[in-house]
């Protein structure tokens, strides 16, 4: 039974679930559904929330959780996202809390003022709350730099997906906002993101609409 994973290719949490079944060669069906539907909520997610996906009678929602499951449930296929020894793969595990509990949110709340929301949504930009975020992104930014000035990258001198899980919400930042630089005045964050960002999973999912 094929993979199907549930939500729209335009959502970045979508995208990092598409980008691990792509890096991994792995076939999947992506199927548009209502995530506040009571069908949805009921047998995917009670949360209303993309992606879940399913996997021969496995259901499981959370865009982190399903791409671990699937960088181990394959990890016998190149590239290897979870790293070879005891520390490479804390060191993922390390850099996978810090995009989730540190960085994600300050980019999410910038994308989302100025994209995501005036988009999607038809809401008005708080430009306060744009300033607050932004100066929030650059003190981490910063951290990252000085990781990447040492190491190619996050987790070590291998791609990992510790470094995937960051390529959707910076290619929004990038491309659909004026706080790019953010990223380009950073010599190191901004040659990591030209790397991750030409791997052709990446490609593949700008270049197909699904």
């Amino acid at each position: 039974m094929a993979i199907k994973v549930h939500g729209r290719q335009i959502s970045p949490y979508v995208r990092v679930v598409l980008l691990v079944l792509y890096e991994k060669g792995v076939d999947f069906e992506l199927v548009s559904s209502d995530q506040h539907s009571d069908e949805y909520m009921a047998m995917l997610n009670p949360f209303g929330k993309h992606p879940a996906v399913e996997d021969d009678g496995f259901l499981l929602y959370e865009s982190r959780a399903i791409v671990r499951y699937f960088a181990t449930k394959y990890e016998s296929r190149e590239p290897n996202l979870l790293g070879s020894t005891p520390h490479e793969r804390a060191l993922v595990d390390q850099w996978t809390e810090v995009q989730g509990q540190i960085f994600h949110h300050p980019i999410l709340k910038i994308n989302s003022e100025l994209y995501l929301g005036p988009t999607f949504y038809k809401k008005n930009t708080d430009l306060a709350v744009v300033k607050q975020n932004c100066a929030k992104l650059e003190l981490i930014l910063d951290i990252y730099d000085a990781r990447l000035a040492k190491n190619q990258y996050l987790a070590g001198n291998f791609y990992s997906m510790a470094d995937l899980i960051h390529i959707p919400m910076l290619y929004i930042l990038l491309t659909h906002t004026d706080q790019g630089s953010l990223i380009t005045r950073r010599k190191h964050v901004y040659a990591w993101y030209r790397d991750i960002s030409c791997r052709p999973a990446w490609r593949k999912i700008l270049e197909t609409q699904i």
